[in-house]
């Protein structure tokens, strides 16, 4: 009976050690972020980041220059959607999506099965109006090239490009296939992170926590021509 409790202990002991290095880990990216590049984007269509306490989302107009979504994405985008409409992209487990709406939902098997990455993982879009005004939303301002960069970072995140179809549909929002496993290092929020630094973004390497992503983006952005 000692035996096991020591083992218990020494167990939790070593969970919580992970987990304070976990943390800190995550706290020292965020500070010490890639600053990005200039970017040359006067006059382009704003992009916007928007986070809430554990998850963000790239966020894009519906109708940009580089690209109509509609043609990708015709179940969040029907004939009637107003023009200026943006697109909110996201990726993670599929199961947490569907069965977890609010942080009362969430249960230790399905956070346990999100972290063991034995789950499918799914690109979220979902249209929403454009979020100038929100305070979770931060406006990016991302220049043409930054812009293919993401366009071509969403789309390569679909389990099957050519398949329009969502897995799951509830009026403007979908869900969809998408590529890779979700883990510890491999979370919602990297995946943001990972689209910003193809955008030329500043960003944090290692990004697990919303606050990996938006404490990188409050620094100045490097101006053309300044060092």
């Amino acid at each position: 009976m000692q035996g096991a409790l020591r083992f218990g202990a020494r167990l939790v002991a070593i969970l919580v050690l992970l987990a304070v290095l976990y943390s800190a880990a995550a706290l020292s990216f965020a500070l010490s972020p890639v600053s990005g590049r200039p970017q040359q984007a006067d006059g382009e269509p704003l992009v916007y980041v928007c986070t809430s306490l554990a998850h963000a989302d790239i966020v894009m107009p519906s109708r940009d220059p580089l690209i109509d979504w509609s043609t990708h994405f015709p179940a969040v985008t029907p004939p009637g959607l107003p023009a200026g409409a943006y697109l909110a992209f996201g990726w993670g487990d599929l199961r947490f999506f569907r069965e977890v709406p609010t942080w009362a939902d969430v249960r230790p098997s399905i956070a346990l099965s999100a972290l063991a990455g034995v789950n499918d993982t799914a690109l979220r879009v979902i249209a929403i109006n454009p979020p100038a005004n929100d305070p979770d939303c931060r406006a990016l301002r991302v220049d043409r090239a930054g812009r293919q960069a993401l366009i071509d970072y969403i789309r390569a995140t679909l389990a099957d490009e050519t398949q329009s179809r969502p897995v799951e549909q509830a009026h403007l929002e979908a869900y969809y296939l998408a590529r890779g496993r979700y883990s510890p290092l491999r979370t919602c929020n990297q995946w943001v992170a990972d689209a910003l630094a193809a955008a030329g973004l500043p960003h944090a390497l290692f990004a697990p926590f919303s606050f990996s992503i938006t404490w990188p983006l409050e620094k100045p952005p490097l101006l053309p021509g300044k060092s």
